[in-house]
């Protein structure tokens, strides 16, 4: 069975930042809500997984997730439904993808119109959510992948993240900004530059968190391409992500620590209709002259 690059979701370039926040923006979660309770309780923002621990009556599901986190296993979400044959194809294919070699993963099959599953579902609120619906969570407890799809067991193995790819989308879901800075200690000003998106990440207090990625890191190969980032590059490369998944700035060599900050608080209006809002955007109008 083919499925359609359109209808997959997959996370590439900006779209590997944002990622993390799609499957919110169309409805499933609102990462504002982990974050105003937060603040409220003085606590740290938590991601939409941790919030499940707080459960009184967790279900069998809830508690196997759980359990593979705190064993360090990626976690798999699979949400289904009885008599759906893409359901059925892709739990094929999940099994398969449980026996790779890359990482131990949990696979956690969610009959998501079984009430005793209502507290994962309404959680992650994917009770609308196109089926079937595929989460991959990493032991950290971040979504990392989201399929609304079938999708092959290779697939799955390519979603799965580097260590500064689970960093950066765990901080977007705890609604914080992001400093990338892609590096190596030789290039010529390259602690300077390290040095200003620390004071940076300390200036926005807890708004935005500075994350540095080694050039050399063979672990980090594959975050380097989905960025676009030339691993030949004579001088440092920073990307500045806000908390609502924009890329608000981008810097080959000198920054400056008030353009970091500036860039990580800034919020960019598409002049579209927000994503899963079920409204079009009207065509662009002529100036009058």
């Amino acid at each position: 069975m083919q499925t359609s690059t359109k209808s997959r979701w997959a996370y590439g370039i900006v779209g590997v930042l944002v990622m993390a926040l799609v499957i919110f923006n169309l409805g499933f979660w609102n990462k504002q809500d982990s974050c105003a309770q937060a603040q409220t309780n003085n606590q740290k923002p938590v991601t939409p997984i941790q919030s499940l621990q707080s459960q009184n009556n967790p279900s069998t599901a809830t508690q196997r997730l759980m359990q593979a986190l705190s064993e360090g296993k990626f976690a798999c979400l699979f949400f289904y439904e009885q008599g759906n044959a893409d359901c059925k194809t892709m739990e094929k294919n999940l099994d398969a993808f449980a026996r790779n070699p890359k990482k131990p993963v949990e696979i956690i099959k969610i009959d998501r119109q079984d009430p005793n599953n209502s507290d994962i579902v309404n959680t992650l609120k994917v009770q609308t959510a196109p089926i079937p619906l595929t989460l991959l969570v990493d032991p950290s407890s971040a979504i990392v992948a989201a399929f609304t799809t079938v999708v092959t067991s290779d697939e799955m193995v390519q979603a799965l993240p580097s260590p500064k790819k689970t960093e950066t989308l765990k901080y977007m879901q705890q609604g914080k900004g992001v400093i990338l800075c892609f590096a190596s200690k030789k290039m010529p000003g390259c602690k300077d530059i390290q040095s200003c998106c620390s004071q940076a990440e300390t200036k926005l207090g807890g708004k935005a968190e500075y994350i540095s990625i080694d050039l050399n890191d063979p672990k980090e190969a594959d975050f380097i391409k989905e960025l676009k980032v030339d691993p030949n590059t004579a001088v440092p490369v920073t990307f500045v992500i806000n908390s609502q998944g924009q890329v608000t700035g981008k810097y080959d060599g000198e920054v400056q620590v008030t353009n970091l900050v500036a860039a990580a608080t800034k919020v960019v209006s598409s002049g579209c209709c927000a994503p899963g809002s079920g409204k079009t955007c009207p065509p662009p109008q002529p100036k009058k002259k």
